[in-house]
């Protein structure tokens, strides 16, 4: 459990260390970065990276942001993880299984950093590598600990139940709080229609016919009512 624990860490120094070598060396290439952002682990209150490539293709704040300090990092953290567990707690030789699984690794990790580099492009919206980081540590001590299958279920079911109570929480926070808001289309259903109060009849009969009859009047036509303006698009 000590050199678990002494994985954890080198996985965590590895993978800060590399992020800010890569930000010295983006920063002689005129890339004005903080040496702050490789501890900014999670939320950031700037896109610091976004500020720094202002002017820059998307595809270069997705190598920056996605590949150089999130895919990179994780890979060379992994490597040392890898490393300590290989040597003290799983003795075992190099072979030729983990480098396919550090293949896999790299491959994963560079699609999900594309992915969410893409999001934050688009949101203007930063968040650094801590989460990710996290969700490793866990899936790799989980793995040293219980075995692969042991693992995956433990995790899968976990997983299930954190999306359970998230989501069951946010329906409930929404049901409680959010207010259903008339469209345009809702509006011009109300404004057409026509409701009368309710007028006992001494004849049945005769009120069906006056109701049919009412209902065989040709209304309005389709083509005017929908170039009549809605009160939110004038507004």
């Amino acid at each position: 459990m000590r050199f678990l624990l002494l994985a954890v860490v080198a996985f965590v120094a590895t993978a800060i260390f590399w992020n800010v070598v890569t930000v010295a060396v983006l920063r002689n290439i005129r890339f004005n970065l903080s040496f702050f952002l490789p501890f900014h682990l999670f939320r950031r209150s700037a896109p610091e990276v976004l500020d720094a490539l202002k002017g820059k293709t998307i595809n270069t704040y997705v190598l920056v942001s996605g590949v150089l300090l999130f895919a990179c990092p994780l890979l060379a953290g992994l490597s040392a993880y890898d490393y300590v567990v290989h040597r003290y707690v799983q003795p075992s030789p190099y072979d030729l299984k983990y480098i396919f699984s550090s293949a896999v690794w790299l491959v994963l990790l560079v699609v999900l950093g594309t992915w969410i580099s893409l999001g934050q492009w688009q949101r203007s919206k930063e968040n650094g590598i801590g989460l990710a980081m996290l969700a490793i540590v866990i899936l790799k001590v989980s793995n040293d600990l219980t075995g692969s299958l042991t693992a995956v279920v433990f995790l899968a079911g976990t997983a299930a139940f954190c999306s359970f109570v998230y989501f069951g929480i946010r329906r409930i926070r929404d049901t409680g709080t959010g207010k259903q808001s008339l469209t345009c289309r809702d509006t011009r259903v109300q404004r057409d229609f026509v409701s009368e109060p309710f007028v006992p009849s001494e004849s049945p009969a005769a009120e069906k016919v006056a109701m049919v009859q009412k209902l065989m009047i040709p209304g309005p036509n389709v083509d005017s009512l929908s170039n009549v303006p809605c009160d939110d698009e004038q507004a």
